[in-house]
């Protein structure tokens, strides 16, 4: 069965807030997140940066691990990396600000084949990313400050087409989470 690493170590600099804590419908976004993958994957790991203590203390109750990224300042990348060295599966790698993904899309990126497997809304790639873990080794040797989708191109990938726009929604800005629901 495959892991999840759910990437919540960034600044937020756009948002000027804690995105992932930010509120829909009673529980903070990255909830949403990890309850997409909740019964689906074997262990969701959240990958903490900046705001380490917040998230913790807000997901305390949920059956999930937390490692933290003291590299987050290198960007992205660096949780990825963070995160892969707690895995021992298959893994996605699901940014923490997309949280409305659906069951059905991560079911079909699991059952579907390939060793690295990307969901793609009418032509438009999105998340999450689905990669074999065979290719664990070769991401750890790769520097902190590296880019997950050159990656991803460097290698053979299979598309997965999906009918859900979620997969391309990131709440990058305080008008696109006021926009949540007209989505």
């Amino acid at each position: 069965m495959a892991e999840c690493i759910i990437l919540a170590g960034g600044k937020s600099t756009r948002m000027k807030t804690n995105k992932m804590l930010l509120d829909y419908k009673g529980h903070p976004l990255i909830w949403h997140t990890i309850k997409t993958f909740e019964g689906l994957v074997s262990k969701i790991i959240v990958v903490t940066g900046k705001y380490d203590k917040e998230i913790r203390d807000t997901l305390k109750n949920e059956n999930v691990s937390f490692v933290f990224n003291k590299d987050y300042e290198l960007g992205m990348f660096s949780s990825v990396i963070i995160g892969i060295r707690e895995t021992k599966e298959d893994f996605f790698v699901m940014p923490g600000d997309c949280p409305f993904v659906k069951t059905e899309t991560i079911k079909k990126l699991i059952e579907s084949s390939g060793d690295i497997k990307v969901p793609s809304y009418h032509g438009e790639d999105g998340h999450p990313i689905y990669i074999s873990k065979k290719y664990k080794d070769e991401l750890l040797r790769l520097p902190l400050d590296y880019n997950l989708k050159l990656f991803r191109d460097s290698k053979k990938y299979e598309i997965i087409n999906v009918e859900d726009k979620n997969i391309v929604i990131n709440l990058n800005s305080f008008l696109d989470y006021q926009d949540i629901d007209a989505n």
